[in-house]
């Protein structure tokens, strides 16, 4: 077994690591002017700057398959970004307000590849990736190898967007609520409500006429490792889940649905905090219903303690694509209380 310094030292090289891959990637630059108009696009939407020939081609062809791959632990398809296209000499300034850009240039004068990448220079908030090769081959490797990198700066952009939102809306009784029992600062907008609190476990829940957003919490004292393991953090959910978490039919209860779409765990940076990321289906055992789900597990190493942030949705006839990155801006906005 694995003493509590043990995890705290994994904690401390995987920040590290993380901070190296940073400083590797991070190539772009950036403006930040004054008094820019509002930025426009929908959610999750994508500009592609570049030449008709490009888009109707190879290159576009390689685009659509990086930027609008289905996303994974979603019961239905759906595209990770929904994209348009513009060429260059449309893309006049009514295009230039768009939130989210990709521009590709090509031509004999771009030497060296790079990817820039430039906040806010024509509206706000926006985010433009600048791809600059010397002919489309080059521009495909680039994408190619750079395609998690350049999604995670549109991606982050957008969970950027909705915590805006949420935070103009907050219930700070709710706020108060969770830094009181839990000793975390959490961004809960209004419309949502307590629907179970005690002192392991809250269950915070928004329901519509068409879908329903639910956020949980847990807290457990460290014991080992193994709390992070991929089996513990599902079984631990499941054992959570079954004691609080019911449907509408008597004795239903949430679980993790294993065997058609497994769910699959990743380690990652939680605020500068060390946690794994677990994603996958829950369904109701005992009732027809189920959904995506998002769990992080974290180490909370002053208090010596791990904490779990986990968020489900349930969405029928809806896309439950942006309704679920809602509930990941919420878990996103987390804070520990020093």
């Amino acid at each position: 077994m694995k003493t509590f310094s043990d995890i705290r030292q994994l904690a401390f090289i995987f920040t590290i690591s993380l901070f190296s891959i940073v400083l590797i990637n991070c190539t772009g630059g950036g403006t930040q002017g004054r008094g820019l108009m509002s930025s426009s696009g929908r959610s999750g939407e994508l500009l592609v700057v570049c030449t008709n020939s490009q888009w109707k081609g190879v290159l576009g062809d390689s685009l659509q398959a990086i930027f609008m791959r289905s996303l994974e632990f979603l019961p239905q398809n759906e595209p990770l970004f929904n994209l348009s296209h513009i060429d260059n000499e449309g893309f006049t300034p009514i295009y230039q307000k768009q939130r989210n850009i990709l521009h590709l240039n090509i031509g004999s004068e771009f030497t060296t590849a790079s990817v820039k990448v430039i906040k806010n220079k024509w509206a706000s908030p926006q985010l433009i990736v600048y791809i600059e090769v010397a002919d489309e081959e080059e521009a495909m490797r680039l994408l190619s190898e750079r395609k998690n990198t350049i999604t995670d700066f549109y991606l982050n952009s957008e969970i950027k967007r909705f915590q805006r939102a949420q935070k103009s809306q907050i219930d700070n009784s709710i706020h108060k609520k969770i830094e009181r029992n839990y000793s975390l600062s959490m961004v809960v907008p209004q419309g949502f409500i307590v629907a179970v609190q005690n002192d392991e476990f809250c269950w915070l829940r928004k329901e519509t006429k068409y879908w329903g957003q639910s956020v949980l919490m847990y807290v457990q004292n460290y014991s080992d490792t193994n709390m992070f393991s991929h089996s513990h953090i599902v079984s631990l959910r499941n054992q959570m889940t079954k004691k609080y978490v019911f449907g509408s039919v008597d004795s239903s209860y949430m679980i993790v649905e294993e065997k058609y779409i497994p769910p699959q765990s990743e380690k990652v940076n939680f605020n500068d905090l060390y946690a794994v990321k677990t994603q996958g289906i829950w369904k109701m055992h005992g009732d027809f219903m189920g959904g995506p789900f998002i769990t992080y597990t974290i180490l909370d190493a002053k208090r010596k303690r791990v904490v779990t942030l986990d968020g489900f949705l349930y969405a029928p006839t809806d896309d439950k694509r942006d309704l679920l990155r809602q509930i990941d801006a919420i878990l996103l906005s987390t804070r520990l209380i020093e």
